[in-house]
């Protein structure tokens, strides 16, 4: 039996049994509802439920658990002067008491979701039109397209789309639940479970959801084969209910460290990409983080975020800088706003530019010497970036084809016109050589907007 120590006013020290507090409970509840005028409050005393009695100093805590945050107002205005005063009273010592909202497992299960990163927040644009389609389609009907795959590099935007559907979800349906898989935090919860053998409470735990959200599954790469299948079954157990998964991932599913059985399940839905946002989009989104910080910039100092480059993670970060000098006193004037800036700026190219420099820097970033690119190797290594070197002179330099085949070392202009074509079909396709390619144009000062 649960015993709690606690001293009267004598001094003497006194055991009081755990029965004993529950009476000492059930009398007070009993007094107050009898003489509580209030409907509301006789209600709140129906509603509290007891979960806890712990020693705290010399005396009895209490503590209180409510289903909702008006419920917990009454309690916290009406009852717990009352509450406290009856139990010191009848159990003759020092009595502290404590009101919370209850933790059920929907509110675990959505603690995740940031109400911030929000669909009206996520600026569309041709790099993500496709997939806030699927997103808006899944926030109104979970279950149509399914399951969801959206993939592409980091800072496009993937965490702030599935926590958009989920807030979306959540707001039109209360009392669904959202569970989220990280696949780090899965591994580790998986070897917890089997250390200590409760694998069903890991399987009850990701499995009792309304919708499922699996982050980052490129990460699964180096999991024991224990972890994917429990990972799988998980998914399976979903997908056969017909309920929703949403998977993002920095890769497309074909270059998936996954098993032939996850595929079927993936191409019977919907797998999108999210691309670097391009000029207007930055801008867009740029528009929308100086309105939620209420930072307010002339339009020279506009005009030198407008240049931050990357990703909406990197203008969001420029934007949190300025915010945090503005918190702290300091007037964001435009040589301030260059200064704090510059390691988030790329540099802008006014201009024809030179053939040597473009062939110089092709050559560093890809770690080929200059020869190499004008000799006739065709190996991959040294012809893939002759071949980005022609394509930059043709775009960026002030000659034509047949002046690019001359300084190129090459016959005619028909190679210029291959290296032109090869490399625009792998813009289009391979995010890893899009990946080179803002390398390049950002050693370049090439403005891609």
């Amino acid at each position: 039996m649960d015993m709690g120590r606690i001293q009267d006013f004598r001094g003497a020290i006194l055991i009081i049994s755990e029965s004993a507090l529950e009476d000492a409970w059930s009398q007070t509840k009993k007094e107050l509802q009898n003489s509580a005028s209030d409907s509301n409050v006789r209600s709140c005393l129906q509603s509290l439920r007891p979960t806890a009695v712990s020693s705290k100093d010399s005396g009895r805590h209490f503590v209180f658990e409510l289903d909702s945050a008006e419920l917990l107002n009454t309690a916290l205005e009406h009852l717990k002067g009352p509450i406290q005063s009856r139990l010191a009273s009848i159990v003759a010592a020092p009595v502290s008491v404590e009101f919370r909202m209850a933790v059920t497992a929907r509110t675990r299960d959505n603690a995740w979701i940031r109400p911030q990163l929000s669909l009206d927040r996520f600026c569309e644009g041709k790099a993500n039109r496709i997939a806030l389609m699927a997103a808006r389609n899944i926030a109104q009907k979970p279950g149509q397209v399914n399951p969801l795959f959206v993939y592409g590099e980091t800072g496009t935007g993937k965490t702030h789309l599935i926590n958009a559907i989920a807030h979306q979800v959540q707001a039109n349906r209360d009392r669904a639940r959202c569970v989220l898989i990280r696949i780090d935090e899965f591994r580790s919860h998986f070897a917890t479970s089997l250390q200590k053998g409760k694998n069903l409470s890991l399987k009850n735990r990701y499995r009792r959801g309304d919708l499922l959200f699996i982050e980052d599954l490129h990460a699964i790469r180096g999991s024991s084969a224990n972890i994917a299948d429990e990972l799988y079954f998980i998914f399976n157990s979903y997908y056969e209910s017909g309920k929703q998964i949403v998977v993002t991932s920095d890769v497309p599913i074909k270059d998936l460290p996954i098993a032939s059985r996850w595929l079927s399940r993936f191409l019977s839905g919907l797998q999108v990409k999210l691309e670097l946002p391009d000029d207007s989009m930055r801008k867009a989104i740029l528009k929308q983080k100086l309105l939620d910080t209420g930072i307010s910039l002339n339009e020279k100092s506009v005009g030198i975020l407008q240049r931050v480059k990357g990703t909406a993670r990197d203008i969001e970060s420029a934007v949190n800088r300025l915010y945090f000098l503005q918190t702290g006193g300091m007037e964001l004037t435009t040589d301030l706003v260059q200064q704090q800036l510059e390691e988030f700026l790329s540099p802008t190219q006014h201009g024809p530019m030179d053939p040597a420099g473009i062939l110089e820097t092709v050559a560093r970033v890809c770690n080929v010497s200059r020869d190499e690119l004008l000799g006739n190797s065709r190996k991959m290594e040294i012809a893939l970036p002759r071949h980005l070197a022609m394509y930059l002179a043709v775009h960026y330099s002030e000659l034509n084809k047949s002046a690019v085949a001359r300084f190129f070392r090459r016959t005619d202009h028909s190679t210029v016109i291959h290296a032109e074509r090869k490399i625009a079909m792998k813009l289009e396709r391979e995010p890893s050589f899009q990946h080179l390619f803002r390398q390049v144009c950002d050693e370049l000062g090439i403005n891609r907007g």
